[in-house]
């Protein structure tokens, strides 16, 4: 790989045999690592997520006879800086990869474990599959199916491509205090702990709830998808009254006539649009999408299309930004496939294949992944602030800072509340010259600056990269976008609603012939902050070796992107990928969910022969009828005897899961103190390191200002000074 990229040098083994791993290992690829895979039989991957995954890395057929394989593992263990596996507990201990063997023979390796649930936890040996983890934690319930009731399959395998960056996430933390203590040591995580990152909106309890916190977001709370003259579904974030078209036929239609038409939405749990969500969806049943698409866009009123999935790969924005590549692969011939979804936007290079040296005895051992890091988070809503509380969960000193109004998204408390955690805030007006002060200061103090908003915006404000570097040249500048650093919508606005739409997820998951369906878990937000965590981390890496900061970047066009579990040919078809049906049960006759006498399983094969030994299972009975007639359990228990994954599909699973025994001793769910709430429950981390480093989850999302006074106290601003700021309304505190 490229010298210039932030992991030249180090070399990553992959051992895994489905996609949280092969996409995590490729992730650090793109980010300049050498990657060996030793192809592991039983591999869950098909050939399409083989090009997709696998293309840039050198490749080894596992030897056959034991003897032989535990030679091989042990000549590529002792020469590598990180292995990443997703081997049941049980079968790393028969292969000498659990994490005590591990540590024992390779003190220096950074070595990562993905499970379908963590180690140490009763669901520990389910195989690492997304519809059986998500299936068995609850969020197969957690959205509103089209068309019918129940819980549904997700097509959006959104937990095992969260995990892919999580897990490369996780060892780019732990080769940090590697680089610092001289000692390697385990990351685990579980496809269960990176679908749950978006769960933390949701799955939330308080001792002292606020009226916000309590409602939260119901499942059925609906979405702006609006349906064109042409047929074309269009998502539309903001006020589409800033549209003149949409105001002057607004204005034009007669009261009695919007009345009627916003009746259709009068129960509606949230009523959009002001309550004018039904007036508007006949204004757009008028023109054809591509009309007021422009009419949008124009307006500055965030819009995209509902697409069919592949239709980026020959969108303008995409190929500007650089989120399309096209390769020409043996066998396969020239393809395009989504590029990756971060950049490196300045020229950092080091010395030509260097890397910081192992220190030979640990001085000072750090007890957090990121202990000793600052951050400055100057984010807003999700994707941006996601990213600092999870350098926060891994040990980094965060500070959050805030207009005089705070964060737009603090009157949703049950959306702030799921990325402001591991945080300290402080309140300053940026638009004083005094404000600029304190905020310069912070700039100053800082390891890394993270930010989402839109660039100009951050220029005028004094943020933007040019002024961050004359203050600070050492601090990583990390930026979240919606469409990417270059090309024509480069400072567009953009939320997660509208990548779901333009990237295909929102078509994927309302099934054949169904209209869009927006997932409500906020995945593309979610996805983008992790990738911008981990080129985040993997610029800090580096400066290790050069002391210099950098800019680095991720956008919510590019996660969605690289999201997608297909390729185009040169005939502009796509790769076979997963279709779901017209009821989203599922996407096979063995991989769907189906109805119990009492409850529901899930079942994930695809064995060409599973849909054959079900259908012997149920003799001569039509399945779904020979299914709803068996117990759960008994039923469960035929499955496996036949050789078919399954497992118990959770429901209404919030309550039970915070409070499960197993899962706080996992840390899988927490409490902490809040100043407001009193007792505060919610989703724990998405790692595990072992018994030598922790992850520090214990401050609860900020109040507005709550730390305003002890920051300035610490950046060296006498009391007199701070209360003269306070007193002109430069700075504020809300007491705890």
């Amino acid at each position: 790989m490229a010298s210039n990229l932030p992991l030249a040098g180090y070399h990553v083994l992959d051992l895994g045999r489905t996609r949280a791993v092969a996409q995590g290992t490729h992730f650090l690829a793109l980010l300049g690592a050498r990657v060996t895979r030793i192809d592991i039989e039983g591999s869950c991957l098909s050939d399409v997520h083989d090009v997709l995954w696998n293309r840039d890395k050198e490749r080894l057929a596992a030897a056959h006879d034991p003897a032989d394989r535990a030679r091989q593992l042990v000549s590529h263990l002792s020469a590598v800086d990180i292995v990443m596996h997703d081997f049941l507990p049980s079968e790393a201990r028969a292969l000498g990869l659990d994490p005590d063997s591990l540590s024992a023979a390779y003190p220096a390796l950074v070595h990562v474990a993905v499970g379908a649930w963590p180690a140490g936890h009763p669901h520990q040996d389910m195989p690492v599959d997304d519809a059986l983890a998500l299936g068995s934690a609850g969020l197969f319930d957690e959205q509103q199916p089209v068309a019918r009731d129940g819980p549904l399959w997700l097509r959006f395998p959104f937990s095992s491509a969260l995990a892919a960056y999580v897990a490369a996430s996780g060892a780019l933390a732990r080769l940090y205090a590697r680089n610092r203590s001289g000692k390697g040591g385990p990351v685990s995580t579980s496809l269960v702990q990176a679908g749950l990152l978006p769960m933390m909106m949701h799955w939330t309890r308080a001792e002292n709830p606020t009226p916000s916190v309590q409602f939260g977001m119901p499942k059925d709370s609906g979405a702006t998808l609006f349906e064109c003259a042409d047929g074309q579904w269009i998502h539309i974030m903001g006020a589409a009254e800033k549209s003149p078209a949409i105001a002057k036929a607004l204005a034009e239609m007669p009261r009695e006539v919007r009345d009627r038409h916003n009746e259709k939405y009068a129960g509606a749990v949230i009523p959009y649009l002001d309550g004018e969500r039904g007036a508007v969806e006949a204004i757009l049943m008028t023109r054809p999408s591509r009309e007021w698409l422009t009419e949008f866009w124009a307006s500055d009123v965030p819009a995209q299309p509902v697409q069919p999935m592949g239709a980026l790969f020959k969108d303008e924005q995409a190929l500007a930004a650089g989120y399309v590549v096209q390769r020409e692969l043996p066998g396969v011939g020239k393809i395009r496939v989504a590029g990756a979804p971060f950049h490196l936007l300045t020229d950092t290079i080091g010395p030509d294949g260097a890397v910081p040296p192992v220190a030979d005895v640990a001085q000072g051992a750090p007890k957090l992944p990121l202990e000793g890091v600052k951050v400055l988070d100057l984010g807003a809503f999700l994707a941006g602030p996601l990213v600092p509380m999870l350098l926060g969960d891994l040990g980094a000193d965060v500070i959050k800072l805030e207009p005089l109004a705070g964060d737009p998204m603090r009157p949703g408390e049950w959306a702030f509340n799921g990325c402001q955690r591991s945080k300290r805030s402080i309140s300053v007006q940026l638009k004083d010259p005094r404000g600029r002060e304190v905020m310069e200061r912070l700039v100053g103090w800082a390891d890394i600056v993270h930010h989402n908003q839109r660039m100009p915006a951050a220029d005028k404000l004094g943020f933007g990269w040019d002024r961050v570097r004359a203050i600070n040249p050492s601090a990583i500048y990390s930026h979240v976008s919606s469409y990417g650093p270059a090309g024509p919508r480069k400072d567009w606005p953009g939320y997660d609603q509208l990548f779901q739409a333009s990237a295909g997820w929102e078509q994927e998951g309302g099934g054949e012939g169904n209209p869009p369906m927006w997932h409500r878990f906020g995945v593309v937000d979610h996805l983008a902050a992790l990738a911008s965590l981990l080129v985040t981390l993997a610029a800090l890496v580096r400066r290790d070796l050069t002391g210099k900061g950098e800019w680095v970047a991720a956008s919510l066009l590019g996660a969605s992107m690289a999201a997608w579990d297909s390729y185009m040919d040169e005939q502009d078809r796509l790769a076979p990928a997963p279709r779901l049906d017209s009821m989203q049960m599922g996407e096979g006759p063995a991989k769907r969910i189906a109805r119990t006498s009492d409850g529901w399983i899930v079942m994930s094969s695809d064995d060409p022969e599973a849909p054959h030994r079900l259908a012997r299972l149920a003799g001569d009975r039509p399945v779904d009828d020979w299914m709803a007639g068996q117990p759960a359990d008994a039923l469960l228990a035929m499955l496996k005897a036949g050789g078919i994954p399954a497992t118990r599909l959770t429901l209404d699973n919030r309550d039970a899961f915070l409070s499960d025994p197993a899962n706080r001793a996992l840390s899988l769910s927490i409490s902490a103190q809040h100043p407001v709430y009193g007792a505060f429950e919610t989703i724990g981390g998405a790692w595990n390191f072992g018994p030598d480093l922790r992850l520090s989850l214990d401050l609860p999302p900020p109040l507005l200002g709550q730390h305003t006074r002890m920051i300035l106290s610490e950046l060296g601003l006498a009391e007199h000074a701070q209360q003269l700021l306070f007193d002109e309304q430069i700075i504020r505190e809300t007491r705890a």
